[in-house]
């Protein structure tokens, strides 16, 4: 089978392609535009010179053509400059190959012919894109979306643009496709809103409060729309909050490790009680491997953790883990539209055959302690990507 992987560099999209790729017979063509959050290392094992392809020509980026210089490898004609220091900075410890769009398509079997994944650097949005990829492959599982509810209270354009208008456009390459099996949409428990005592069943309206939960809703319906207007094979995933090894450090739990180690305070939004269920990264894979044997078309399966813990203990375990002490914890403004609490309940999966298989004390431990080994991984985004520090120095400058 051959499945199309929208938003693969990502958290949640590289560690399922990696545990796909090691556990089934799969050819994985990934499409990842390589956004601030894409991380190619994620993946670095499985790359090399001849499976890293870009188009020469996108609707997105418009021409992309490498040129050389003697400041070094420079993108021209991209949308613009940030979009061409970016991708020089994604790019620059990998060799990519630069393809004529007449012979992707030829391009991508090649590769697959002789290996298990190939890797195009485009965006969703890009709709001929979408429709070549869509042409190749057997079943999509879509990832690809802006994921940062901070980054959606500064900027929610980009969050419209890529959840809503890049499913949307790959949709309608879906709609087109002659062979597709199952078209795998990537949603959140987030898209309930805030839950109160009660766990939100799938057949429970959504009320997303934030322009992050907002565009994943739309997504989440549009896809579900294709599904009844024109029979795409849909099937929605939506888990609850994720953790794990490569997460970018911009979320709790990354976040709060790397500062520990780096001895710096650790802002938690107001009284640090915001609750979460936590589920490990590896069993969201495993729950959309079932999806894909068993999951039934139309349908909606919420993946819980069923770990629910405060943010504080979070924290506070963190810091005892790393050795840390107490007195880094700062109490901040908390962000506006903060939801107190997110909790799913997915008895209709669990009736499938899902089930974790270790606890959430072991998962916590080993997270953390990957990402106190694992320091030239996010050495090189804290230290590198200008964009992060200039979105967290403005960000925690406006909590004081």
């Amino acid at each position: 089978m051959i499945l199309l992987v929208t938003g693969g560099a990502g958290f949640i999209g590289s560690n399922f392609i990696r545990h796909r790729l090691e556990t089934t017979d799969d050819k994985i063509i990934v499409l990842d535009s390589l956004t601030y959050a894409g991380v190619l290392d994620n993946l670095k094992e499985y790359l090399n010179d001849s499976n890293l392809l870009i188009p020469n020509y996108q609707n997105d980026l418009k021409r992309v053509e490498k040129v050389v210089s003697n400041d070094g490898i420079i993108y021209r004609n991209v949308r613009n400059e940030i979009e061409s220091e970016r991708l020089h900075s994604k790019l620059k410890d990998f060799s990519p190959r630069y393809i004529n769009n007449k012979e992707l398509s030829t391009e991508i079997n090649k590769v697959l012919g002789s290996g298990k994944l190939v890797f195009v650097v485009g965006n969703v949005m890009d709709e001929p894109l979408d429709e070549k990829l869509m042409n190749l492959c057997d079943m999509v599982v879509h990832f690809a979306a802006e994921s940062h509810v901070d980054r959606s209270i500064f900027n929610a354009d980009v969050f419209v643009r890529t959840d809503v208008y890049g499913t949307y456009s790959l949709l309608e390459a879906a709609r087109k496709s002659k062979n597709l099996k199952k078209f795998i949409h990537i949603s959140t428990d987030e898209v309930y809103g805030r839950a109160f005592e009660k766990s939100f069943k799938e057949s429970d309206p959504l009320n997303p409060r934030n322009p992050y939960s907002a565009s994943k809703a739309a997504a989440d319906r549009m896809a579900y729309a294709y599904y009844q207007t024109y029979e795409v094979p849909v099937v929605i995933v939506r888990p609850s909050n994720n953790f794990g090894p490569n997460q970018y450090p911009e979320k709790l739990i990354p976040v709060v490790t790397l500062k520990a180690l780096n001895n710096e305070s650790i802002p938690v939004y107001g009284n640090g009680k915001q609750r979460r269920d936590w589920l490990y990264v590896e069993d969201t894979a495993k729950a959309i491997d079932l999806l894909i044997e068993k999951g039934e078309i139309g349908q909606a399966y919420n993946v819980a953790g069923r770990n629910e813990r405060e943010n504080m203990f979070i924290v506070e375990k963190i810091l005892e883990i790393t050795g840390k002490s107490k007195d880094l914890i700062k109490h901040v403004k908390d962000r506006p539209g903060h939801d107190l609490r997110y909790l799913i309940d997915d008895t209709k999966i669990r009736e499938l055959g899902f089930k974790q298989e270790k606890t959430f004390d072991e998962l916590f431990y080993y997270t953390v302690k990957w990402y106190i080994q694992n320091q030239s991984w996010w050495e090189k985004i804290l230290k590198k990507d200008e964009e992060y520090k200039k979105f967290m120095k403005k960000w925690y400058e406006e909590r004081k």
